[in-house]
């Protein structure tokens, strides 16, 4: 089940802690998207559109202060810095941010002729899952965003000859595959870090696009980039709060330990089936 966050409960999950957006224009919606939702009195979008290829920063009035670094192609010196040097230096949970948000790909597609396409975008996010398997964790929650999926008859000709759906669905595939080696019929994979492991992939976002939410066949409409800045609150705020009555955030955590009472009692009607069972074949030999 989703939970809907408010304002207060969110800034109780995230204690004050900083969240870091990383990324290009879909990561930068994503970020004005989470700032508003966590205090509505901020921004949802940059206030000089000569600006939106700028990094940005916004604090609300819970203390939580949120970073938008602008990296389409994630290969700057400060995203190297956030998931290697940063995380070393950060001597406590405490510190360290709540919420990392990665996400790159379409610019790679739309300048390919200078980006290097897929290949470089896949040597870009194979030194991503290095820095993660080699240095501590850099923050509570890392999501690493899915190539967003676009409506190629919305795009401009300029785009349209350049970004196709082919190339977006290898891009998440590799992703995918990347957080979730090949099974135990495939050649042996090394054991994944734990950083890697935990690493978040919300295929779901894609799923959530529908033609009628775009005019530019690239950015969507507010609507569906609140609702996907729900799922991350939900993916790092669920599983830290407490489990208990009423279950209402049931996805994106680990169910609770049953106690002992329960255990005994889920055990009794387990065995009490097979029991009657053969009771009843007993009595009707």
């Amino acid at each position: 089940m989703l939970y809907s966050y408010s304002e207060e409960d969110a800034s109780s999950c995230l204690q004050s802690k900083e969240v870091i957006f990383i990324g290009d224009s879909v990561v930068r919606k994503l970020f004005f998207q989470t700032a508003n939702l966590l205090d509505s009195s901020l921004p949802l979008a940059p206030v000089d559109n000569a600006k939106k290829h700028a990094d940005h920063t916004l604090s609300t009035k819970f203390g939580t202060n949120l970073t938008f670094a602008w990296d389409p192609f994630l290969n700057s010196s400060y995203t190297e810095w956030i998931l290697s040097e940063a995380s070393a230096t950060r001597s406590t949970d405490l510190s360290h941010p709540a919420l990392i948000v990665l996400g790159s790909g379409l610019w790679h597609l739309r300048y390919s002729n200078t980006s290097g396409g897929i290949t470089t975008w896949e040597g870009n996010m194979e030194r991503i899952f290095e820095l993660l398997a080699t240095h501590p964790k850099p923050a509570d929650k890392i999501v690493i965003l899915p190539v967003e999926q676009i409506i190629p008859e919305k795009l401009s000709a300029d785009r349209a000859s350049m970004m196709h759906l082919s190339d977006i669905d290898a891009m998440n595939s590799d992703l995918y595959h990347r957080i979730n080696p090949p099974d135990e019929f495939s050649r042996p994979q090394p054991p994944l870090s734990p950083a890697v492991r935990e690493v978040a992939l919300p295929l779901v976002f894609n799923k959530m696009l529908d033609d009628s939410l775009t005019e530019d066949g690239l950015h969507y409409s507010d609507s569906v980039i609140k609702a996907q800045a729900q799922i991350l609150l939900n993916l790092r705020c669920n599983d830290a709060l407490s489990k208990s009555f009423p279950m209402n955030k049931t996805c994106c955590n680990r169910y609770p330990v049953p106690s002992i009472l329960q255990s005994i009692f889920l055990a009794f009607v387990i065995l009490l089936g097979p029991y009657l069972s053969y009771t009843i074949l007993r009595g009707g030999t």
